[in-house]
């Protein structure tokens, strides 16, 4: 019996003694399990979030920012403003003008924004003489705009290649315009 007490207290010891390093081992083991997955987890999202920028960015993208990409955005929020401007100072024919031209604007685009259909309200509020529902109607489209912009420098931002692509792009449009638009070789 007394062997036996010996046997067990050996054991509890050593257990006891081990603890500590078990404890250690388990403790590191457990570290490098976590910054394992936070490295896997960060390279997966950074592989995820390449292939959506090069796969396809316009994909995320909101329907209002995919049209928006494709105009002069600093003219349109130009026309904008000075239509806002004229309805404020009581012109209204200057600020069904300058709403026109932008409708025209966006109906040149592929795909439609949403706001579009904003623009036709407030040309049917001009016509009304509802001058106060035009011009909240015409905040509503800036705001708009300028969200698609937001969004549009954020995936510039998330995508250094988008801010290139739309650089090149603008660099195009401005020698076109340099040049009359058109590639004669006469």
């Amino acid at each position: 019996m007394k062997s036996q007490n010996i046997f067990v207290y050996t054991i509890l010891a050593i257990g006891i003694f081990s603890i500590p390093s078990l404890l250690d081992n388990v403790q590191a083991q457990t570290n490098s399990t976590n910054q394992t997955s936070a490295q896997n987890q960060t390279s997966g999202q950074n592989q995820t979030s390449g292939q959506n920028q090069t796969s396809g960015q316009n994909q995320t993208m909101s329907k209002d920012t995919q049209a928006l990409m494709t105009t002069d955005l600093p003219e349109l929020k130009d026309t904008l403003m000075t239509a806002k401007e004229a309805l404020a100072n009581g012109n209204t024919e200057d600020a069904l003008t300058q709403i026109t031209d932008v409708e025209n604007q966006l109906l040149l685009l592929k795909t439609q924004p949403s706001f579009g259909k904003d623009i036709q309200k407030i040309k049917d509020s001009l016509s009304k003489k509802d001058n106060i529902k035009a011009l909240d109607d015409l905040t509503k489209v800036q705001s708009d705009v300028l969200k698609a912009e937001t969004e549009m420098l954020k995936a510039q931002l998330a995508n250094p290649m988008l801010s290139q692509q739309k650089n090149a792009q603008d660099q195009d449009d401005e020698d076109d315009k340099d040049d009359g638009g058109g590639d004669d070789n006469n």
